[in-house]
């Protein structure tokens, strides 16, 4: 059954796009892309939280050379990611960005040799997976909620879901692991 959203999900499906934030991946996603990045490809990049991008990559929404437009996301995030004006510029003309200059506008966050660009995106991962996942949960929920319902909507949510973060395992051994100088072992309780 269509709900007139795309993508069409089937029952407990997860939305590739994070356009649909009902059905979102509820965990951060790092992704590593290298050679060309086109269309859809770069839609995909634009619904993860954290992108790493080899030197040679080529990114384009190239979609207005073939008589189409961005439909699954770009029209909407590549102005939050790069600004108004970059994103009308490469939407419009459908040039290609370079990976040093997807790196400049902010729509990487890396960009490394290719031979390093999965193990660098994999160490980032691995740095997130070591944190209290409470707080990373929290952390990406009130980012989304800022970033899809507005700044406000996610600030009147800091104090009252800090509340409970405050009374679980993971942020007392976050205290303790402070003041004992060591790495935190978090059990997400």
């Amino acid at each position: 059954m269509s709900t007139g959203r795309f993508p069409d999900l089937p029952e407990q499906g997860i939305d590739p796009l994070g356009l649909d934030e009902a059905n979102c991946v509820s965990k951060p996603v790092v992704m590593a892309v290298q050679g060309i990045c086109y269309t859809m490809g770069l839609e995909l990049l634009l619904g993860t939280d954290i992108r790493v991008a080899s030197n040679d990559t080529r990114f384009g929404q190239i979609e207005v050379k073939r008589g189409l437009y961005p439909a699954a996301g770009a029209t909407v995030r590549l102005m939050d990611e790069i600004g108004w004006g970059n994103a009308m510029r490469y939407l419009l003309t459908g040039d290609e960005i370079s990976a040093r200059e997807a790196w400049r506008l902010g729509l990487v966050q890396e960009v490394t040799a290719p031979e390093k660009t999965f193990e660098s995106a994999l160490a980032i991962a691995q740095k997130i997976a070591k944190q209290s996942p409470i707080g990373i949960q929290a952390t990406l929920t009130s980012s989304r909620i800022a970033r899809s319902v507005g700044n406000q909507a996610a600030i009147k949510k800091l104090l009252p879901d800090l509340i409970p973060i405050m009374k679980s395992q993971d942020f007392k051994e976050g205290i303790q692991s402070f003041l004992e100088r060591r790495e935190a072992d978090f059990k997400g309780v």
